[in-house]
């Protein structure tokens, strides 16, 4: 059956994330060192041990968050045998897309920590803290958030940020849109969640953000990735490496088109999405999606949950 591989994105931190795999493998201890180093900061040992607030910070959660995913993929390829080119696609949500760079070698694993230190500095600092906020909205499909973000004034500033699942989307924007989008919902019997977010991603808000990431990647090289990477932006493989940088820079203020990326992937006959990295958000809305065949959505977060996976595969 093919597989994809999908990497998880803000929100997945927690305190201790990795840490076995850091104690039991040399590999994973090397990724995790390799970070540390070339960003000049003790980021392991903020991930072990706290606090949760300077862990959360997007500067942080961004590069704790791909290092992990990274480290444990760096153990399922030495110590279980798995090969990255077994899989179709990849694909990550948010920041999970530049996992996907290291991940199939398109960039290196220290261009990706430096550039996404830089993308969450950058994503923090957009707005005065309290002026904006995101919420999600559980329960509405996409044209009807669309409908109910019309109503609100020309001068608010309110968009999708992330477009999870069928009826799951997420909004962004000024604290005072949200905050009326969130009642609008509740009027209508709508699960309307507010987020612990440090800024409103995925909006206009973000343009500054993206215009230095374009410069950052001006001055890398990319290499062309092992596998094809299904992008956030337009829910399709990357073409070109021209193709793919043009939509890492579109993606920080655009909708991340989740929803349709897996569709996508569906539709290539993807049956196993394997999640590398910390936690399980990204399996658990695969899970609930309808599709006409068996799907497989599988988190590998722990040791015990990849010998289990490696024990299943190679009995089948």
């Amino acid at each position: 059956m093919k597989k994809s591989l999908v990497f998880p994105g803000q929100g997945s931190q927690k305190i201790g994330m990795g840490k076995e795999f850091f104690d039991n493998f040399q590999i994973a201890k090397e990724v995790f060192q390799k970070v540390d180093d070339c960003l000049a900061q003790n980021l392991s040992k903020l991930i072990f041990d706290g606090p949760l607030e300077e862990l959360t910070l997007t500067e942080n959660a961004q590069p704790a968050i791909m290092t992990v995913s990274i480290a444990i993929l760096e153990v399922l390829k030495r110590e279980f045998g798995f090969n990255i080119k077994d899989a179709s696609f990849c694909a990550g949500h948010s920041l999970g897309e530049y996992t996907a760079l290291a991940a199939t070698d398109c960039l290196s694993l220290s261009d990706v920590a430096l550039l996404l230190k830089k993308r969450g500095k950058s994503m923090q600092n957009s707005l005065p803290k309290g002026k904006g906020a995101m919420a999600a909205l559980v329960g509405l499909e996409i044209n009807e958030v669309k409908k109910l973000i019309a109503e609100l004034s020309n001068n608010l500033v309110c968009e999708v940020a992330n477009y999870n699942l069928i009826d799951q989307i997420v909004v962004s924007g000024d604290s005072e849109a949200i905050d009326l989008i969130v009642d609008k919902a509740k009027e209508k019997k709508i699960k309307a969640i507010k987020l612990l977010v440090s800024a409103p991603f995925h909006c206009k808000y973000m343009l500054e953000t993206s215009e230095q990431l374009k410069k950052s990647f001006d001055k890398l090289i990319f290499n062309n990735p092992m596998i094809p990477i299904v992008l956030n932006y337009s829910a399709r493989p990357h073409e070109d490496l021209k193709n793919l940088k043009n939509s890492l820079v579109k993606q920080t203020c655009s909708t991340v088109r989740w929803y349709e990326s897996i569709s996508f992937m569906i539709k290539e006959e993807i049956g196993i999405f394997l999640e590398i990295g910390n936690g399980n958000t990204l399996s658990n809305m695969i899970k609930r999606m309808e599709s006409k065949k068996e799907l497989s959505a599988i988190s590998l977060s722990s040791i015990k949950q990849i010998e289990n996976f490696i024990e299943g595969n190679n009995a089948s």
